[in-house]
């Protein structure tokens, strides 16, 4: 029984041993090539299962990582096309495409092909920044940066090699830090300030002349309005003289009519506001206030039974009748 026992274990440990040299599992993050006699098949796995091959050394698998991977060059400096260094670090996604060009490319692994890829990297970081200016990277005008684009040049220029001649496909790429060397950060900053005053006081300039300007043209506005507002003043005075000669005709026929109104404004004057006035009737012009006063003056035309009157003011010579003596 003993015998048995091992004989059944031996058994069993062989077809392990077997199926593990017989068989292969493809997960579904992975890609893989069967070689045999170590030549590679032109079609890769990709469907995830298991599989079955042939015991070493006739057939063989390679097993790669489907998922994107990141890379992340090292910081160099590099000079810009107007004569500027800067200081650039990348990053790039990248997964394998082509698992059958990838192997062909690089039998010794992933290493090798992230090696190259990081060799192009470099070679296309300094191309791309030695066609671009500094503020095309750095500038206070956000309109001028154009780092975005200047991405997807690089990534351009990567992705071209890498998926034809290498079966590595660029996800993405990006600039992951940028600075300024030592030697030439003060420069750069003093040159940029000084760019920016020049632009403010420009700015100022163009401010005060626009202010003069404005000024200039509410002068002359200024002088035209009051230049009309004078000639309509003008015409409405000459207008308004027309009219009191008019008036002064008639008076001149009713001298005292002219003298009871203009005596009538100015109590009205006096007493436009709030007044207290201690005085007698007697005086000019509250004299009329009198009766016998207001009696005296004519009700019709200034004539009083074909006689001319007077209206007794003191301090005002007596009118005249129509023959010249004093009434």
């Amino acid at each position: 029984m003993k015998n048995l026992g091992t004989i059944v274990s031996a058994v069993i440990l062989a077809l392990v041993l077997l199926l593990y040299m017989c068989t292969f599992q493809v997960r579904f993050t992975e890609v893989a090539i069967v070689k045999t006699w170590g030549k590679p098949a032109r079609e890769a796995i990709t469907q995830p299962r298991l599989y079955v091959k042939w015991p070493r050394p006739i057939q063989t698998v390679v097993v790669y990582d489907k998922r994107v991977r990141v890379m992340e060059d090292r910081t160099e400096e590099t000079r810009t096309v107007d004569g500027k260094n800067l200081l650039l670090t990348t990053f790039t996604l990248w997964k394998i495409k082509d698992p059958s060009t990838f192997h062909e490319n690089f039998p010794g692994g992933v290493e090798d092909g992230e090696k190259k890829l990081r060799t192009t990297v470099i070679t296309a970081k300094h191309a791309v920044t030695g066609r671009r200016e500094f503020s095309d990277f750095v500038s206070t005008d956000p309109s001028q940066r154009k780092i975005r684009e200047i991405e997807l040049d690089m990534k351009d220029v990567v992705a071209q090699d890498a998926i034809a001649q290498w079966g590595i496909e660029v996800v993405d790429f990006g600039i992951k830090k940028l600075g300024l060397p030592q030697s030439v950060t003060t420069a750069i900053f003093e040159s940029m300030k000084s760019h920016e005053q020049a632009k403010a006081e420009r700015y100022a300039a163009e401010g005060e002349a626009t202010a003069a300007k404005i000024l200039a043209d509410a002068r002359a506005m200024k002088t035209r309005i009051t230049s009309e507002a004078i000639r309509k003043a003008s015409e409405i005075e000459t207008e308004a003289e027309m009219i009191v000669s008019e008036y002064y005709k008639e008076f001149q026929e009713h001298s005292e009519l002219r003298i009871f109104l203009d005596t009538l404004r100015t109590v009205r004057e006096a007493l436009r506001t709030r007044t207290t006035l201690v005085l007698t009737d007697e005086q000019f012009p509250w004299n009329i206030f009198d009766e016998e006063a207001r009696r005296a003056v004519p009700s019709s035309g200034g004539k009083l039974n074909g006689s001319a009157v007077t209206v007794p003011i003191p301090g005002i010579e007596p009118a005249t009748t129509p023959t010249g003596n004093p009434e």
